[in-house]
């Protein structure tokens, strides 16, 4: 093997002689068990049948038959449940290849639009097989029971409430970035990439480097333990516990998409926890935000971020790779710089590496294989660094696209910022629409309904979305909304996939019918709008997304878990019983409630994205039932300008997390108030 292939398959040689101990010792433990016991003939032929079901999957998903495919997976997971049930340790032995493929055939197909059961890989049982055809000498202790993963057909039965553990996208996706990214995200060292979740999942060529529950056993888990990974550097014990953490609780991906890059997790994450263990990053040679002064005569969030935006996506912004190890998804970023050091150096323009490669100064002219910037574009970028290089934006992790879509929003009127969503709404259209089909319009004063349907259905998605704002009125008032509403109206649920894929680069939960999203810029509802749906289904659908867009509207700093928890409060006052997504809702509620640590771990987005929207539901169930005065001067406060945090604590007494505090025991308690 060449001793470039992989950093990841080649032992150092200090630990050589452990491994080939540890290897003998395990080839012993293997032809002990293989002694010991074997497998029957038909379990044999089972898991000959579960490696033809694999194959068989693959080759439907490469013929693009994605329902056909779903089918032999999930044929594939039930078998395995049953094979080791009966066989044990054998049989995990014997189906363990198939696990690998079957988790990427499981992300793949969910792309697709295909609902599959869970499936994580199943831990290796305690006890051989033999222990099932045979009495056991000594009773089965009830603190080590075998360990085996719940299966997805048993009906009623609940799961346990289980930690979710660290969130992927807002901790360790980041974490890989922070320590791994210049070898795995930027290059791909050793023919492993870390580029994104699905990456990572499949590991290098000499196979996965994690195994979901099991930190001892993963190799990525080793490699940093033992001093091998990074080169260069090394993982603070704090972070290094959250990885740990993270894999001990299923190594659980809590993402739309697995494809979604882990620059981008980094970009919109919270600052890593920094504690006495860690040594204080290395700060850059002025590590303030410099705020504006009010002389200055260029923006950066109006002028240069747009710049930016349009010149650097792709190679420096939101890319699944980022070149010279330069990141600019944020205005943090950009001020750290890359490889060759910082780019920006306030008030000398002329020797900042970002003007001299626009200009084409030093190496090659940037942009590259896109037209160069004009004279006067790059002297508005020079002015503004020869300014100080001040930010004017909310905080410095924002990312540029919203920063710069709100300050150009701010400065719209309600007409250009309709005029805009018009625009974006026909791009959108048009990823989505089939041939060269126009999509159908209607429209009022407040909407714009736009879609894949007849006029029919755009007529009943628009006589339902003026109905249902007047029955929410009493909770949220639309007319702080500027600018009409987008509602891309979608005839199937597969559309409505396709939509999200398409338009939002990510994957909705199989359950969802529709959903809304507010950028700064944008304001609109996806939904499923189909010809045979009542007008009762179709307000229902639209209640929610409605009332947790006016409420996100309020301000650029309202945490989602609000706005979704008020929008899903209100959805169940008005239509609990002929909307099956309540019962979903409030059967996931225990289990997400149960799985919070503190108030601080769901306003810090420290849960994965569903379940911190079940617990907003929760929290904005008991606001709305019990303390309305409070809730109405949130709202009065937030139209005032002021910020979420100031506004919540003038009207609730206390901070959001410190509510939540307050708020968890009422709900464990069966919603009795506590004294």
């Amino acid at each position: 093997m060449n001793a470039k292939t992989s950093r990841w398959a080649i032992p150092s040689p200090a630990r050589h002689c452990r491994l080939l101990v540890g290897a003998a010792l395990l080839l012993l433990f293997i032809l002990s068990d293989v002694c010991r016991a074997e497998l029957s003939a038909p379990q044999k032929q089972q898991v000959v049948e579960i490696a033809k079901l694999v194959r068989e999957a693959g080759e439907l998903f490469q013929a693009r038959d994605f329902a056909e495919s779903g089918k032999r997976i999930e044929a594939a997971m039930t078998q395995i449940d049953s094979l080791i049930e009966q066989g044990g340790r054998e049989a995990y032995d014997a189906v363990a290849p198939a696990f690998g493929r079957i988790i990427n055939a499981h992300a793949l197909l969910e792309l697709e639009g295909v609902a599959l059961p869970p499936f994580e890989r199943p831990r290796r049982p305690e006890m051989a097989s033999k222990a099932k055809s045979e009495p056991a000498e000594t009773p089965e202790t009830p603190d080590k029971p075998p360990a085996r993963r719940p299966k997805a057909s048993r009906g009623a039965e609940q799961p346990e409430p289980q930690d979710a553990g660290p969130s992927f996208v807002r901790q360790i996706g980041p974490l890989l970035v922070q320590h791994c990214g210049r070898c795995h995200i930027n290059r791909t060292q050793g023919n492993f990439s870390m580029a994104n979740f699905a990456m990572l999942a499949q590991g290098p060529p000499e196979g996965t480097v994690i195994f979901p529950g099991d930190p001892v056993g993963s190799r990525l888990i080793e490699t940093i333990e033992t001093g091998d990974m990074p080169r260069g550097g090394t993982v603070p014990a704090a972070h290094l516990q959250l990885l740990k953490d993270w894999v001990s609780a299923g190594a659980k991906y809590d993402g739309n998409s697995p494809l979604i890059p882990l620059v981008s997790m980094a970009a919109n994450a919270p600052p890593l926890p920094v504690t006495p263990d860690m040594p204080t990053p290395a700060a850059p040679a002025d590590p303030s935000v410099r705020p504006p002064t009010g002389s200055e005569t260029v923006s950066f969030a109006k002028d240069v971020a747009p710049l930016l935006l349009e010149n650097c996506n792709g190679c420096h912004i939101d890319a699944p790779q980022t070149r010279g190890g330069l990141r600019m998804d944020n205005f943090g970023l950009l001020m750290r710089g890359g490889d060759s050091g910082e780019i920006v150096l306030p008030n000398r323009a002329a020797a900042s590496l970002l003007i001299r490669k626009l200009k084409g100064e030093e190496g090659q002219r940037m942009p590259v294989n896109r037209p160069p910037l004009s004279d006067e574009q790059i002297t508005l970028i020079s002015r503004w660094i020869d300014e100080n290089a001040t930010f004017d934006g909310p905080v410095a992790n924002q990312p540029l696209r919203v920063l710069a879509q709100q300050a150009w929003a701010e400065s719209a009127s309600d007409e250009e910022l309709s005029e805009r969503r018009q625009e974006l709404a026909k791009k959108n259209m048009g990823l989505v629409a089939a041939g060269n089909s126009s999509p159908t319009e209607v429209e009022s004063d407040r909407f714009l309904v736009i879609g894949n349907v007849g006029e029919a259905t755009a007529a009943a998605v628009l006589a339902a979305a003026n109905k249902v704002s007047g029955k929410i009125k009493s909770t949220i008032d639309l007319g702080t909304i500027r600018g009409r509403i987008t509602i891309y109206a979608l005839p199937k649920r597969y559309d409505y996939s396709e939509f999200a894929k398409m338009a939002e680069s990510r994957s909705v939960p199989s359950d969802w019918q529709s959903h809304w999203r507010h950028d700064g810029v944008d304001a609109y509802i996806a939904m499923v709008a189909g010809p045979g749906d009542s007008d009762a289904l179709l307000e229902a659908r639209l209640t929610g997304p409605l009332t947790s867009l006016a409420v996100a509207t309020r301000g650029a700093d309202i945490p989602r878990w609000l706005s979704e928890g008020v929008g899903r409060a209100t959805t169940v006052r008005l239509y609990a019983r002929g909307f099956p997504a309540v019962d979903a809702w409030n059967q996931g509620l225990p289990v997400a409630v149960s799985g919070i640590r503190d108030g601080k771990q769901v306003v810090e987005n420290g849960l994965a994205p569903e379940q911190t929207d079940l617990i907003g539901y929760a929290i904005a169930t008991q606001i709305l039932k019990s303390q309305r005065r409070q809730y109405d001067t949130l709202l009065k406060n937030l139209d005032k300008g002021e910020s979420f945090a100031d506004a919540f604590k003038a009207a609730f007494g206390g901070s959001p997390a410190e509510y939540i505090d307050r708020w968890k025991p009422v709900l464990a308690g069966g919603g009795r108030r506590r004294n």
